[in-house]
């Protein structure tokens, strides 16, 4: 018997993959992932294809017509009441309507908000069709209301202190 065959290297046969086991295990759970994968990139291109349709007749311009223009309106208001509104006798800037139009029977000030009752701040979220849960505590609303407006921590804490 010879010595050198123990001390030999295996050959390259035995250290393959056999196909209908390991190799097989590893494809197998490598194409289940890339498929999950494949689903969620296109549930993500649904989703961000949704934020984009509009209807016909309200585009009109390069911004997005009409829509457009009241959520640009809406947009600097909010990054103005984010950034200038730092006491609670300051007043908010006024967010306009869907329609572009501005509602009058809004309070404007952190005082009021913050004695504001379940029906006024129930009439403002309407106003502006935010949704909310009709038996949702008072906080609640008021937070919803003051995310919508653009409220600095600061003075959303000291509202709902």
């Amino acid at each position: 018997m010879d010595t050198t065959d123990y001390l030999a290297s295996p050959s390259v046969e035995q250290l393959q993959f056999n196909i209908n086991q390991e190799q097989t295990t590893l494809v197998l759970g490598v194409l289940n992932y890339l498929e999950r994968l494949e689903r969620q990139v296109a549930d993500m291109r649904e989703f961000v294809k949704m934020g984009f349709r509009q209807d016909n007749s309200m585009i009109g311009d390069m911004d997005g017509g009409f829509s457009g223009r009241v959520e640009n309106a809406r947009l600097q208001a909010r990054n103005w009441n984010r950034a200038n509104v730092t006491e609670l006798d300051e007043p908010f800037r006024m967010l306009p309507l869907f329609s572009g139009e501005y509602p009058a029977d809004i309070p404007t000030t952190g005082d009021v908000l913050r004695a504001a009752s379940h029906e006024l701040i129930d009439h403002m979220l309407d106003i502006y069709d935010i949704p909310f849960i009709p038996t949702m505590f008072l906080m609640e609303k008021k937070m919803l209301y003051l995310k919508f407006v653009g409220a600095n921590r600061v003075v959303m804490h000291r509202i709902l202190d």
